[in-house]
């Protein structure tokens, strides 16, 4: 198996045009996917043209500013006439309003459209938790209101010690979950995430500060090192992240870890006394080195029935594990 050399990666960033493209499509996905606009007809549905009669056609620019007003305003033509826009089509449109701030509050960054799972979700807030008497407030001065600043601090507090040194390129798996994890645990997912919109200029500065100080201070690998100080003056912690996930998932390094983990998996045996700890233990390691050598090389990605012949292979003689075996053999075929 060969790796490829660790270069750091361009990121490509789009042009004026492009992004408004871009978002042209976010707000055509979103009233297809979750707001019911058959896709076959989008281009005359009410809908669309009573949000393009009142300039709405992209979705982070236009349409998640609207207010309750705007949508009980919307009109469109119909025979030649300019009519309300059917009360249906008004109470979905402010129910996924809702949902959008909604969900971006309790995320403390603006959603993804794009995600499959959100009409799942939107039903679900839908019919059990929006009220359509109620105000919709944008997340970002829900946060203002509640004091992001203030309640960031003293509810989740901080604590750079929290996140540990990269030293080594052949640990970068198991390192990047445990930074998400963190990220996750201090509410900071969104700073490394693409999506992100930001709303509250106060909050965001003193996180992004505080992550880069945690960057700067934990990167010390030279080429993790080396993109963390060439962006000291932006400090665009989503940037850093996604060069140095680009430039460490294609690693030389990573891939020789990966090109261990599959001596292992190809030559251990149960039987050969090297193991010391219960069977057991070892099954589920088994199992976790797997799915971290797909996760390494996913160009060489092994399938369900590799994995069954190689834990065939190394549990052989082991005739006390067989029925795992058949276990294991059925929930992968």
């Amino acid at each position: 198996m060969s790796g490829t050399t660790g270069t750091a990666s361009t990121v490509v960033t789009m042009t004026p045009a492009e992004e408004k493209a871009a978002d042209k499509a976010r707000l055509l996905t979103a009233l297809v996917n979750v707001c019911g606009v058959p896709h076959a007809h989008w281009k005359t549905h009410p809908i669309v043209l009573a949000l393009k009669r009142d300039g709405v056609t992209q979705f982070n620019v236009d349409f998640i500013h609207l207010t309750a007003a705007d949508i009980d305003g919307l009109q469109h033509e119909k025979g030649g006439d300019l009519v309300p826009l059917e009360l249906n089509f008004k109470m979905m449109l402010r129910a996924f309003l809702a949902f959008y701030h909604h969900e971006s509050h309790k995320k403390r960054g603006g959603i993804n459209v794009l995600d499959t799972a959100l009409p799942v979700q939107f039903k679900i807030f839908r019919n059990s938790e929006h009220d359509p008497t109620k105000e919709i407030t944008p997340w970002g001065l829900a946060i203002s209101h509640n004091k992001g600043l203030l309640d960031w601090n003293k509810l989740i507090k901080p604590s750079a010690r929290d996140f540990k040194p990269f030293r080594e390129a052949n640990i970068w798996v198991d390192y990047k979950e445990a930074f998400m994890i963190t990220l996750e645990a201090q509410n900071l997912t969104h700073l490394v995430g693409p999506s992100y919109v930001v709303t509250d200029a106060h909050l965001h500065k003193a996180q992004q500060t505080f992550l880069y100080k945690v960057l700067q201070d934990n990167m010390l690998h030279h080429e993790a090192k080396s993109i963390v100080k060439s962006h000291s003056k932006t400090k665009d912690v989503a940037l850093i992240w996604q060069l140095i996930f680009k430039t460490y998932d294609k690693s030389m390094s990573t891939s020789l870890n990966g090109d261990a983990l599959l001596s292992w998996l190809t030559s251990s045996r149960l039987d050969d006394g090297k193991w010391n700890r219960t069977q057991g233990e070892y099954l589920t390691f088994y199992e976790d080195t797997v799915n971290k050598f797909n996760e390494m090389c996913p160009d060489s990605k092994i399938n369900d029935m590799q994995g069954v012949r190689m834990l065939q292979n190394l549990i052989a003689n082991t005739p006390n594990l067989a029925n795992v075996l058949i276990l294991y053999r059925q929930t992968k075929a």
